[in-house]
């Protein structure tokens, strides 16, 4: 039996197009940004009166949904949580036996993330611009470039924020939360 290797790659050709054209293009984007823990996340951004879609693209950002994803400066985990951060986040919120290797753990990784996600949506007035370059840049940080006026908070103006790292960051994560809004939100 001879095959006919031209036909096969024609026919499985068309089946692809098939495939692609009655799948939507929502469908497709699923594949690259996915949603990995979802229970966990929306328990515990409901828990916070989070988006749940505000938490997934910084995990997103963050780690790409990598349980054990280390960042150069030590930050943990999906949520890249410092060990400090955690330590003091555990404390906190009366969390007993706290050791590093517990952000690896997605249950308290995404607990401890969404909390301190919701501590600055408080201290920030819900100004997802300074939520964000807090989260990344430091609290600190955002407060002294807010009472200096090197930045007014705003997201239209992110190329006041002093670090680039940060300013990039918020953009980023920004961008991937409209996606993911577009993507999922029904």
């Amino acid at each position: 039996m001879v095959i006919n290797f031209g036909k096969v790659v024609v026919v499985l050709l068309l089946i692809f197009i098939i495939t692609f054209t009655l799948l939507s293009h929502r469908t497709i984007l699923k594949f690259v940004y996915p949603i990995k823990y979802e229970e966990i996340i929306v328990r515990e951004a409901k828990k916070y009166n989070l988006d749940p879609y505000l938490v997934i693209s910084i995990i997103y950002v963050e780690s790409k949904f990598n349980l054990e994803a280390t960042s150069n400066k030590g930050a943990r985990g999906l949520m890249q949580i410092m060990p400090e951060t955690g330590k003091w986040i555990a404390e906190m919120i009366n969390a007993n036996g706290f050791h590093s290797d517990m952000l690896y753990n997605p249950e308290i990784n995404i607990k401890y993330g969404t909390w301190y996600i919701a501590k600055l949506k408080n201290r920030f007035n819900d100004n997802i611009a300074a939520m964000l370059a807090a989260y990344n840049g430091g609290e600190g940080n955002v407060d002294k470039w807010l009472k200096n006026r090197d930045w007014d908070g705003s997201h239209a103006n992110l190329d006041q924020i002093p670090f680039l790292e940060t300013r990039e960051y918020v953009h980023k994560v920004k961008k991937i939360y409209s996606r993911y809004r577009y993507i999922y939100e029904r």
